[in-house]
């Protein structure tokens, strides 16, 4: 007999009166697991509110039965976000449980293909939708500050700049007219559509990585000469597997253009100022920011305020080197690579996130 193992779970995942296709557990006060709900049992709202009222802040899952579970999260996100009795900081994780699980399915049905799936764009676009909604009912930045910080890998990453762009580009509604010059004249469904799409660009704006080995993406020290021109090809990757699908030109060509520099400096065609995207340079600001607060292979993460400090100035004598505290070349003195414009928006922006901390 298999020794079982289990995973905590919030019972605001639970959605009354569906079907959950795995079995639900308590843990007893002398530790042991009872089951609570039978796989395919209906859980009605009496039942939920009885575990409320008993003070369970958790309820178990058997964790050979995971892969279930995040699908039933995914086929039923909406009305999850939309429980007004679970808080916005386990909504915030079953989100970024969910989003990352599709953009890491997204990644590897693409590598196999090297094209987007209808149905893979199909369901970042409902994501992103979900991602709004929470963005707009949400009482305060603090589940997003609680983002800051994690590891860096290419699917949460995706996540953190989901979230990061369209919450920016929420509150800063000037920046939307730019993308969209006559967005002043627009509905508001057709403003959320608008956000749904640069939402959609920013989560997909890596996918290219899919096709750049994890040997090099993982790399704990600066790569080689041949290794760069392998990760800068990654924009135009992601760009060609879109160009079939139904996204938005300007979206593609802010996917293509993240890494332009606004010097003139960036890749892969050394786009400068005003030529570049607004879009992608929103994306440029963002993709840089979560990169340096991100724990990564070669280094610990920076605070908001060190990675504003070196995205906004040039340290003396120019790049950074190596130090005690894990500074590393990658992380330079970076101001040159962005609008100057949007890096003090979103510097702003970032002001109001990192008190919610």
């Amino acid at each position: 007999m298999r020794d079982t193992k289990y995973m905590a779970i919030p019972p605001g995942a639970i959605v009354p009166g569906s079907l959950p296709r795995f079995r639900i557990y308590v843990l007893s006060p002398d530790g042991r697991y009872i089951l609570w709900a039978r796989s395919g049992n209906e859980v009605g709202r009496d039942r939920l509110a009885m575990l409320a009222e008993t003070g369970q802040k958790e309820v178990y899952i058997d964790l050979d039965e995971e892969i279930k579970y995040e699908r039933y999260l995914e086929n039923n996100l909406g009305t999850i976000l939309e429980n007004q009795a679970m808080p916005d900081d386990q909504k915030a994780e079953v989100f970024s449980r969910v989003s990352t699980n599709v953009v890491k399915e997204t990644f590897e049905t693409s590598l196999g293909l090297g094209a987007m799936r209808p149905d893979s764009l199909r369901r970042t676009q409902a994501l992103v939708n979900h991602s709004l909604m929470f963005i707009a009912e949400s009482k305060s930045l603090k589940p997003l500050a609680k983002m800051i910080g994690h590891d860096y890998k290419t699917y949460e990453h995706a996540t953190k700049v989901l979230w990061f762009t369209v919450a920016f580009l929420r509150r800063n509604p000037d920046v939307l007219t730019q993308i969209v010059p006559d967005i002043e004249a627009y509905h508001e469904v057709q403003v959320k559509e608008l956000l749904k799409q640069c939402g959609v660009g920013a989560m997909l704006h890596d996918i290219g990585k899919v096709f750049v080995a994890p040997g090099i993406l993982n790399k704990e020290g600066p790569l080689n000469a041949v290794e760069w021109e392998i990760i800068k090809r990654h924009p135009l990757t992601s760009f060609a597997m879109l160009t079939d699908t139904e996204t938005p030109v300007f979206v593609k060509k802010a996917i293509l253009q993240h890494h332009e520099d606004y010097n003139g400096e960036g890749y892969p065609m050394g786009l400068k100022g005003k030529n570049i995207n607004v879009l992608a340079r929103v994306l440029r600001i963002v993709d840089v920011f979560d990169a340096m607060t991100s724990r990564r292979p070669y280094k610990e993460p920076f605070s908001p305020m060190e990675a504003a400090s070196i995205m906004v100035g040039t340290p003396e004598g120019g790049d950074a080197s190596p130090d005690g505290n894990g500074r590393d070349p990658r992380d330079r003195g970076m101001k040159k690579c962005f609008d100057e414009k949007l890096l003090k928006k979103f510097i702003v922006f970032l002001g109001k996130v990192s008190s919610e901390m």
